[in-house]
């Protein structure tokens, strides 16, 4: 069946309320991964019911992310009749009744009701391999009832309890739903008809958050008070994550800076704050402190609401001590709590590295004991800057360090790796492998896999009885960290890296030094081509023809012209449809190239055609290398003739973000327009598109065979 129907005021969905308990309501906590990362969840349950019935899906539970309630669509779509559908080349999915088609875009606010784009507050998500739905976007979209209760944080949809304790969604003559029967943002005249303590939607904006005042010294008690003119009508706390404390006040707008940075705080890193409308068009302002690490806290507001006093617990650390056991040791930090930890591991030597800012540790002596252990060289301790607390285990370069933190514990686990006979040093960034065994190194395979994060090496054979299996935390700027395997008889070393790298393998004699390198340390000249936009970012469009396929179509085309016509090295800033952000397009060119090409379509008026090439002026110019404009000039002087188009000429944009961050010459080619019908039919045909890669990859050429680069 397909719900119709008139749909419910959707109130606020909050993450955990500050000051509402819910008594039957279980925490969920897990792990989610979305948007490459991984977050640590704990919230209150969320539930589902579905005319009446609760719903579980048996695959993922609803969540709450930053403040919004998102809920598995597959599940409840087909509890609703639909059929559900995923297109994974165009990231959509598609929700199918005998009446209704609905499609969502993940990543992006806009969806389509039977043709028709309808705006969302929230973009649906990728959540642990599932796709997961704004609450208000479900009801938008199907046209049904959906109703929030707050005290009891449950989602009704369809039909609701009409019992007087639930909170918002109701319309007519009783819609306030305030906090101790008081008189609220009714319609029909009527009071709220909630008793005391639960939290109401009262809408009015009646104050201001004002003032932060921070402690008066890092050294000082950790309280920090947040005020405002006028009362708020409740405050929130937000769960994010374990490094962030987030604090909502609803009906107060904002009246400070949006980032404040001075907070006298060694674990405090910053104070951030937004103003927002929630789903029932209440205003609030979110304040959010930016932690080093999970910490001790207590949030208290006064009785006249009109301030919030978030007071940090200073942690002791009682103890440090070890332990050894079979194959493994630990070293654990005992604390009265969260300690607020930042952790790193570092190589020459092999360490992990422990700062735990604003803690007292008066009876920890500066060398902790670390007899009977067999791993572990040294535990060290000492203070950095007066108030931060660092612990450094070292250990043998060929074992395996792990962290965790819960409960009042902080352990650092050390267990012999599996590797042998090799070393890595940080300082060349080379790994040494001893020769126990002849290995050809003119066999060894290369998989250059960059804009997956890895470079492979397939040694010839099997010498996992040489050099062992498992992986190298290295944790350098450019190697993240080495893994050796084997697979089909052959040993692979595999470096995951942090930026793109070149290798180069010597033979010393005694062992073989594989050394990561920057590109143009290996390869004469080091082009990067740019597909633009992609991923959630589609471009521009016109005469059937999307831009962000048609430039990746041009790059690939190029860089395949550009390798089989001359000896410059091409990387790529994606190969798919992906989206880098254009300031980390900018970065990696200048990491390691030698020149930016950046593809583009057009987009004017059906009457506006032709080609041009934009460049920026760098403050670099001049020194007698190759120019933004010389290289401009180069592909300007050759594409519009292959595609027999309109010369536009090179155009200064110093206003475009991939142009005027770059330091070395960049250049972004507006290939034609494909709002013009007759540049579109052209660039949409093999033949042209053949025709233009040529001429862009005889620019680039030349323009890097007659200047010199570096």
């Amino acid at each position: 069946m397909w719900y119709k129907g008139k749909r419910l005021l959707l109130t606020t969905l909050a993450a955990g309320l500050l000051y509402t308990t819910t008594a039957f309501a279980a925490n969920v906590q897990m792990d989610l991964f979305y948007n490459g990362a991984h977050h640590a969840y704990n919230a209150k349950e969320i539930a589902i019911v579905i005319d009446g019935e609760k719903y579980t899906d048996p695959n993922m539970p609803a969540v709450s992310i930053d403040g919004r309630t998102m809920l598995p669509m597959r599940g409840i779509c087909q509890e609703l009749g639909c059929t559900v559908t995923w297109n994974e080349g165009a990231r959509q999915v598609y929700a199918v009744s005998d009446t209704h088609t609905v499609v969502f875009q993940i990543d992006s606010k806009t969806g389509y009701k039977n043709g028709e784009a309808f705006t969302m507050d929230v973009a649906p998500m990728i959540i642990n391999d599932r796709t997961m739905l704004p609450v208000r976007a479900l009801a938008t979209a199907l046209d049904i009832d959906v109703t929030w209760d707050d005290p009891n944080r449950t989602v009704y949809i369809g039909e609701a309890p009409s019992t007087g304790g639930s909170t918002g969604g109701n319309t007519g003559s009783n819609t306030g739903n305030n906090t101790g029967g008081s008189t609220g943002n009714n319609t029909g005249g009527s009071t709220g008809n909630n008793t005391g303590g639960n939290t109401g939607t009262n809408t009015a904006t009646t104050g201001k958050v004002s003032k932060v005042t921070v402690p008066a010294s890092k050294t000082a008690t950790q309280n920090f008070v947040i005020e405002t003119t006028g009362s708020f009508n409740r405050c929130e706390e937000v769960y994010v994550s374990d490094n962030k404390v987030v604090l909502d006040f609803y009906g107060a707008t904002n009246g400070l800076a949006t980032n404040i940075t001075a907070t006298n705080s060694p674990f405090v890193t910053a104070i951030r704050t937004a103003q927002h409308t929630a789903d029932n068009g209440e205003t609030y302002t979110r304040v959010v402190f930016d932690l080093t690490g999970k910490m001790e806290y207590k949030v208290t507001p006064n009785a006249a609401k009109n301030q919030v006093t978030l007071a940090f617990e200073q942690v002791e650390i009682k103890s440090i001590t070890s332990s050894h056991s079979g194959n493994k040791e630990t070293v654990t930090i005992n604390a009265s709590g969260a300690t607020g930890a930042t952790v790193t591991t570092m190589q020459d030597p092999y360490r992990t590295v422990i700062d735990m800012p604003g803690v007292k540790a008066d009876d920890i002596d500066e060398i902790i004991n670390t007899d009977g252990l067999e791993y572990v060289k040294e535990v060290r301790t000492g203070w950095m800057n007066g108030t931060t607390f660092r612990v450094v285990v070292e250990a043998d370069d060929l074992t395996q360090m792990t962290w965790k933190e819960e409960n009042g514990k902080l352990t650092v686990t050390v267990e012999k790796s599996t590797l042998e006979n090799l070393s890595y040093d940080d300082s060349t960034n080379t790994l040494t492998l001893k020769k126990v065994r002849n290995i050809n190194t003119s066999s060894i395979k290369h998989k250059d896999a960059y804009l997956d994060g890895y470079y492979e090496l397939t040694l010839p054979g099997d010498y996992s009885d040489v050099y062992g299996y498992g992986t190298l935390n290295v944790n350098t700027s450019q190697i993240k960290s080495i893994t050796v395997s084997t697979t089909g008889g052959n040993t692979v070393i595999r470096f995951n890296q942090n930026i793109i790298s070149a290798y180069t393998i010597k033979d010393t004699g005694s062992a073989y030094e594989i050394t990561a390198k920057n590109p143009q340390q290996v390869y004469d000249k080091v082009l990067l081509l740019d597909a633009g936009h992609g991923g959630n970012d589609p471009g521009t469009s016109g005469n059937g023809l999307t831009e962000k396929t048609m430039n990746l179509t041009i790059a690939l085309k190029v860089k395949s012209y550009v390798e089989s016509n001359s000896n410059i090295k091409v990387y790529l800033t994606r190969d798919d449809d992906s989206r880098p952000a254009n300031a980390d397009r900018a970065k990696t060119a200048n990491q390691i190239a030698d020149l930016m090409v950046s593809i583009h379509m057009n987009a004017g008026t059906a009457s506006a055609s032709g080609t041009e090439t934009l460049y920026a002026a760098h403050s670099n110019d001049g020194n007698g290398t190759l120019t933004s404009l010389q290289a401009a000039q180069a592909v300007q002087s050759r594409l519009p003739g292959a595609l027999s188009t309109t010369n536009r000429g090179v155009k200064s944009r110093p206003d475009l973000l991939i142009l005027n961050s770059t330091t070395v010459p960049a250049i972004l080619i507006e290939t034609c327009f494909l709002s013009n019908p007759g540049d579109a039919l052209k660039i949409s045909q093999a033949t042209y598109q053949d025709a233009a890669a040529k001429a862009i990859g005889d620019g680039i050429i030349y323009a890097m065979n007659n200047y010199k680069l570096r």
